[in-house]
């Protein structure tokens, strides 16, 4: 098992809380609260189409590449989708 279990202070009652993270098959970390209901954790998923081909665009503007990367097709995404679902 490569994650690690702990304690520390919830943020926002003060009190102890559990709290876990783990590095494979990416960082995650969550944290539960039994006292007043606070919780995080890590949330694995796909960005949109849209949101993938935006942050692409503002990438190649803000970069000064020799290859700016191309906008990512719906069948490529779908391809990507696949393997990202297997890693959730």
């Amino acid at each position: 098992m490569s994650g690690t279990s702990s304690t520390e202070d919830c943020p926002i009652c003060g009190k102890e809380m559990s709290v876990y993270t783990d590095w494979k098959p990416h960082d995650i970390a969550s944290g539960e609260c039994l006292h007043c209901g606070f919780c995080y954790y890590t949330k694995s998923e796909q960005m949109s189409l849209v949101e993938i081909n935006d942050l692409r665009k503002d990438y190649n503007e803000n970069h000064n590449l020799q290859k700016p990367l191309k906008l990512m097709t719906a069948k490529e995404r779908t391809k990507w989708s696949k393997k990202i679902k297997k890693q959730l």
